[in-house]
C-alpha cells in the first residue's frame, strides 16, 4: 500500500470519529431546544434543520463556529471549578480550539459522504 493512500485512509477514519462529536453536538442542541419548548416538533424541526445545514458549506461553517463557542464555554466553566480566571481562560482558548478542530474535520466527513461525483471517471 503506497504511503498516500495509507494516509488517505488514516485521515478518512480521523474524520469520521470527529463525525460522531459533531452529530453529538446537533443531536444535543435538538434535545435542548426539544425541552425547552416542550415540544418534538421543534426538536426534530431543528435535528432535521442543522442536518441539512450541514450540506450548505455557509451556514455550515457558521454553525461549527457556534458548537466551537459552546465548546470554549464549557472550558471556561470548566477553569472556573478551580476558582482561577487564568486557567478559566486557558481552558477556554484550548475548548475553542479543540472544537473547532474536531468540527473542521467532521465537516470535510461530510463534505467527502456528500460529494456524488464518481472519482476516477470523465463522465
Amino acid at each position: 500500500m503506497s504511503d498516500d493512500v495509507r494516509k488517505g485512509i488514516t485521515k478518512a477514519q480521523f474524520n469520521e470519529d470527529n463525525a460522531n462529536i459533531l452529530f453529538a453536538e446537533i443531536g444535543i442542541t435538538a434535545i435542548a431546544v426539544g425541552v425547552y419548548f416542550q415540544s418534538w416538533f421543534w426538536g426534530g424541526g431543528v435535528l432535521l434543520a442543522l442536518m441539512i445545514c450541514l450540506f450548505i458549506k455557509q451556514i455550515a461553517i457558521l454553525l461549527i463556529l457556534v458548537f466551537s463557542v459552546g465548546w470554549a464555554v464549557a472550558g471556561y466553566f470548566i477553569g472556573g471549578i478551580f476558582e482561577s480566571s487564568q486557567a478559566s481562560i486557558v481552558l477556554a482558548i484550548l475548548g475553542f480550539l479543540c472544537g473547532l478542530g474536531a468540527n473542521i474535520s467532521a465537516l470535510e466527513w461530510t463534505k467527502d459522504i456528500g460529494d456524488t461525483k464518481k472519482s476516477g471517471t470523465n463522465t
